[in-house]
Parts: C-alpha cells; structure tokens; sequence
C-alpha cells in the first residue's frame, strides 16, 4: 500500500478542527490523526514533537490567518473607525456562529494559563495583536493611552461574551457587545 501524502497545511487546518471541538487536554494523537485520515505515526513525521509540535503549529497558523485576514482590516485607510469596527464586528460574528465552540484562543488561553507558558506566550502575541488593531481604531477618536485602554476592555468584553453565548446558547450576548462597541465611534 503505498504512502499517503497529506500537505502540511491540510493536518494543521484538519487538527485546528479537532483542537477547537475537544480543547487541547482532551484531544489525542489518535483524534487528531483520525481527523487527517491517516496514521498516527505518520503524524510524528511532520511533527516530531507530538502533540504540542501540532498545536504550536496551529497556533501560529490562527494567528497568521488573523492577522492577515482580518486584523488588517483595522489598518485600512479607506474605512472610517465605525466602518472598521463594524467589519470586524461582522466577520467574528460569521466566525463565532458558525461554530458552537466559542474562540479558539480563548478556550487555549484558559486551558493553558499557569501550566503550560510555550503556548500561554503564544496566545497572548495572538490576543496583543488583536488589542493594537483596536487600539489604532481607536485612536482615530482618542488619545493613545485611552485607545489602548479602551481596546484591551473591549477585546475581553468579546471574549466574555463569547462565553456567554456559548453558556446560553444565546447570540445576543455577542450582539450586543459589538454594537455597544461600535458605540464607542460615535
């Protein structure tokens, strides 16, 4: 039977799947090669880490796509600040409905605070930038320290209302903060 070649992005993309349904605790080599269609040990040839090699990869695969498909959108010099935040408001909200398991690096952030710094770092660097694309938003309106004040409350009021959508089964948590938000342009 002949080797089966799988790219390298297709076992990322296919274990960001997994990660994000069963979390990175609850998640095996085997889901994850499972997932891929292919063996577990072949697994080990793309990462020879394990485990933790694949959610480093993933990681930085999120935060890639993030950053060049979405937090860009904060640095557009065609789009006013409201204009900008409702994007923004709008592709998370595509983002965070589509999927019953909440965000991602959220979800890695809690599971990885305190016992697992390698990837802690990582999602912060993800969450930071995150915060400085709201920051430049706001900054069109406020001071700096303000607009960096502002954009770390207004990542956590997301992620906390990602929580609670999730919690309740509920869209207008999320909904709502984004156009309290959105509010904040006006």
């Amino acid at each position: 039977m002949p080797k089966q070649k799988v790219s390298e992005k297709f076992l990322i993309r296919q274990s960001l799947k997994v990660l994000r349904s069963k979390g990175y605790t609850d998640t095996s080599m085997e889901d994850i090669a499972e997932a891929c269609g292919i063996k577990k040990g072949s697994l080990y040839h793309y990462f020879k880490g394990g485990k933790k090699d694949i959610l480093k990869a993933v990681i930085n695969h999120v935060h890639e796509y993030y950053k060049s498909e979405i937090f860009i959108h904060a640095y557009d010099k065609q789009l006013g600040a409201k204009q900008k935040l409702q994007l923004l408001a709008n592709i998370a909200e595509n983002q965070f409905f589509a999927t019953d398991s909440g965000c991602l690096m959220g979800n890695l952030a809690l599971e990885t605070a305190g016992n697992m710094p390698e990837f802690s770092k990582m999602v912060q660097l993800f969450f930071q930038d995150w915060i400085d694309a709201m920051s430049h938003i706001f900054q069109e309106k406020y001071d700096l320290p303000k607009a960096e004040a502002l954009a770390k409350n207004c990542v956590a009021q997301i992620e906390g209302s990602v929580m609670m959508m999730r919690l309740f089964n509920d869209i207008s948590f999320l909904k709502q903060t984004h156009q309290d938000i959105i509010q904040l342009i006006d």
